[in-house]
């Protein structure tokens, strides 16, 4: 999913709400309006390398559910697979970015991307003195690594993390299944987020974008319909 990054340049976004909201019931559009109200982008999980796929999936739809709009996907010995199943279908409503073999450093890469972006980048680590959920900064967005299962964080990526982030454990088992600790600390990350003062909501501008993705992805072969009615639109401006 990302149809905002490849067409949406060439349309008026106004235009293209007014004809496609007129596709889908008043209720959906209201159900979609109010999930959007709630959206944000101002943390990301990045999951690098992770060989489930039932994990992969669980992280996603933890994302999804917890409001927070993107995931990053890092590719160094694993290829990314989802378990539709366990997602539940909610890598149809968020973005999802894959760094593989198509980068010559895929970890450099999106280390560097969110950097470029003034995110802080945080570790999930299970043996760190660093930070808890509950005392994690949040003056910055945030990239929130969770490496492999078993081998945890890749040193070259433990190496680029400003902050650590962990769990504590009260039992003999040293650490959770990594989709349930991206679950803890998700959740209690957005819900300081709510309560804080934080600006950490998308952007008007990013949501009409978003509010027409999801309202073509409402539409039995919206991609489809998009295309023909995006080919009449330019042909005619």
């Amino acid at each position: 999913m990302n149809l905002r990054k490849k067409r949406f340049s060439e349309i008026s976004i106004d235009d293209a709400l007014l004809h496609f909201s007129q596709r889908i019931t008043p209720e959906r559009l209201q159900r979609l309006k109010d999930v959007l109200s709630l959206r944000s982008n101002y943390v990301v999980p990045v999951m690098e390398d992770l060989y489930q796929e039932q994990n992969a999936g669980a992280i996603v739809r933890t994302a999804e559910c917890c409001g927070f709009q993107e995931v990053a996907i890092i590719e160094r010995l694993n290829s990314y697979k989802l378990a539709s199943g366990i997602a539940k279908g909610a890598q149809k409503w968020i973005d999802v970015s894959v760094y593989d073999a198509q980068f010559d450093t895929p970890m450099e890469q999106v280390v560097q991307a969110f950097k470029n972006k003034s995110f802080r980048l945080v570790g999930a680590c299970p043996h760190s003195n660093g930070y808890v959920a509950e005392t994690l900064p949040l003056d910055r967005p945030i990239a929130l690594f969770f490496g492999a299962e078993k081998k945890g964080l890749h040193e070259d990526i433990r190496s680029q993390m400003e902050d650590f982030v962990a769990i504590p454990m009260r039992g003999f088992t040293e650490s959770y299944n990594v989709s349930v600790s991206a679950a803890i600390i998700l959740q209690t990350i957005r819900q300081r987020l709510e309560a804080s003062d934080v600006s950490f909501l998308l952007p008007e501008s990013d949501r009409k974008e978003l509010l027409l993705e999801w309202i073509i992805r409402s539409i039995p072969r919206g991609e489809d319909v998009f295309s023909h009615w995006m080919s009449n639109y330019v042909s005619q401006t």
